[in-house]
């Protein structure tokens, strides 16, 4: 049996941003007519909380989730769709952040608006045989516990790995790439694991081009179910 068990995988965490050069959706009026065209799409919000610069839909029944849209500067604002500790799938998520990034544009996005940036980020839980960190310092990464000691006499919980990816020209969409694997402290037996894509290159969106957000969960997914976990499971003899 592998220390590290692939076959656990638990979805703990799912969003998707966008960084928009417009002005942020401030007007009342306009706000009621974006929730009336979720609740058409049935996504019903229960919950709203506003400040003098963000508005945020929350819903807690069924599956958790959130819409945030926050003022980042003059004509920059984002719109933001998360889920913590979702009830549905990642494929159910993605076709509700799809439909609240459609109507964001139906509402707002009536002449053509560049979008900045967009990210994408996914958590997941892993169970481990034993003590998760001991399988990533030990196992994973070949090193001695006994070096510990040269920290104090204190007992070391946990800890973890942080990976940053720069964007690489070859690839057809560059994407920035940063990996947390690290010790879910409330499950010591169980390793946290948050996989980000940060896609810099600005594009235009318009009447007919569409926010695509599950495409690219789909791409972090993928990318944190395969490579993130051949990283993990590969053999320290060969590394």
């Amino acid at each position: 049996m592998e220390g590290f068990n692939r076959e656990s995988r638990q979805s703990i965490y799912f969003e998707v941003t966008y960084v928009l050069a417009h002005e942020w959706p401030s007007d009342t009026m306009e706000r009621l007519e974006f929730q009336k065209l979720l609740t058409q799409n049935q996504l019903d919000f229960p919950q709203t909380t506003a400040t003098a610069s963000s508005f945020s839909l929350i819903r807690t029944e069924q599956s958790p989730l959130q819409v945030k849209m926050t003022s980042l500067g003059p004509r920059v604002s984002n719109i933001s769709v998360s889920a913590k500790k979702p009830v549905d799938s990642l494929e159910l998520f993605s076709k509700e952040a799809e439909a609240i990034c459609d109507a964001y544009r139906q509402i707002w996005l009536k002449q053509p608006c560049q979008m900045l940036q967009c990210s994408a980020r996914i958590q997941h839980l892993y169970s481990c045989r034993e003590h998760a960190f001991k399988y990533l310092w030990e196992d994973r990464l070949g090193q001695d516990p006994e070096d510990f000691a040269l920290l104090g006499k204190r007992p070391v919980l946990g800890g973890g790995l942080r990976l940053v990816m720069p964007p690489v020209k070859a690839d057809s969409e560059p994407a920035h790439i940063e990996i947390k694997i690290e010790s879910f402290f409330p499950e010591l037996a169980k390793i946290f694991i948050e996989t980000s894509f940060v896609w810099p290159k600005p594009r235009l969106i318009t009447e007919s081009e569409r926010f695509e957000p599950e495409s690219r969960l789909e791409l972090v997914e993928k990318y944190a179910a395969g490579e993130v976990c051949d990283f993990l499971l590969r053999p320290r003899e060969q590394a």
